[in-house]
């Protein structure tokens, strides 16, 4: 079984957006299902035990998807249990770097856009604040990452 972790800072916007988009695309895809089990978590506990932000958890539902979360914070024991952290933006892939330091297993972290290759190195953009329009440009960035992620994930099974 391959353990992936979704991050951003609070994990209640881009983290569990990404965490749904990516289980949905697991699920639909033979190679994958069963075999891969996706989470999120934040590197700041400010939103800890909350729900996911209204305009993500709105564009889940319009397709389907489950919308339901409960925010929590990323730490050294879950970074453990973890093969690979996608970090939403290079801050969060610094702090996740330094958690997973401390972590007694540590595994490979990368930036989500990383996969898809028009966009390698650039952040996910944060939706948090702005209209919904914006969580729906993030919805893309992260779906644009999904061919790529998928054919990783592949690869490592």
């Amino acid at each position: 079984m391959l353990r992936i972790l979704t991050l951003c800072h609070g994990n209640i916007c881009r983290s569990p957006l990404a965490e749904v988009l990516i289980e949905a695309a697991i699920s639909a895809d033979p190679l994958l299902a069963g075999r891969v089990v996706v989470s999120s978590a934040g590197t700041s506990d400010e939103h800890a035990g909350e729900g996911m932000h209204e305009n993500s958890a709105a564009i889940l539902s319009a397709r389907g998807l489950r919308s339901t979360h409960q925010a929590r914070l990323f730490t050294p024991a879950l970074a453990a249990t973890l093969d690979l952290v996608l970090a939403a933006d290079q801050a969060n892939l610094r702090n996740g770097r330094s958690i997973i330091r401390m972590a007694d297993t540590q595994p490979e972290i990368r930036l989500l856009r990383d996969f898809d290759p028009t966009a390698v190195g650039r952040d996910l953009d944060d939706p948090w604040g702005y209209p919904p329009a914006e969580y729906e440009r993030t919805a893309t960035e992260i779906t644009t990452a999904l061919p790529g992620l998928l054919a990783e994930l592949r690869d490592r099974l």
